[in-house]
């Protein structure tokens, strides 16, 4: 399991005039007060993208860097639309394809990560072999 989202936080304007100049596909969106949870609200508006799954951390770098090489080819840098931007990689561990898993950031990745304005947080998930099955 190699998982990605994009998530887009800001104001509702900045993150408006952003839509206006790029369409995203997004899955998911909420405004600044709009519930979390039943005792929590989000502090800003906002919006997710889905990204396609990758078959391993190999397959998801490329993947994420087509899509920030499209951000780079727009001229997109989410900084001068005063908003926050964040790729979240989710990857499985413990499988038997993926027992262990390795993230090879390149310095070329990275720099298209900060041209885009574009910040990066890895997580990795224990994952049951029954859970990938059912």
């Amino acid at each position: 399991m190699n998982i990605a989202i994009l998530r887009v936080c800001g104001k509702c304007e900045d993150l408006e005039r952003l839509r206006k100049n790029y369409k995203f596909e997004v899955y998911s969106q909420w405004k600044k007060g709009d519930p979390i949870s039943k005792t929590k609200t989000f502090a800003e508006s906002g919006f997710k993208v889905s990204i396609p799954d990758g078959s391993s951390p190999g397959d998801m770098i490329e993947i994420l860097s087509s899509q920030l090489l499209d951000l780079s080819a727009q001229r997109i840098d989410f900084r001068d639309y005063d908003v926050t931007a964040e790729i979240d990689i989710g990857f499985g561990i413990g499988e038997e394809k993926q027992f262990v898993a390795t993230y090879d950031l390149s310095l070329v990745f990275l720099e298209l990560a900060v041209k885009c304005g574009v910040s990066i947080s890895l997580s990795g998930y224990p994952v049951d072999e029954e859970d990938e099955t059912n």
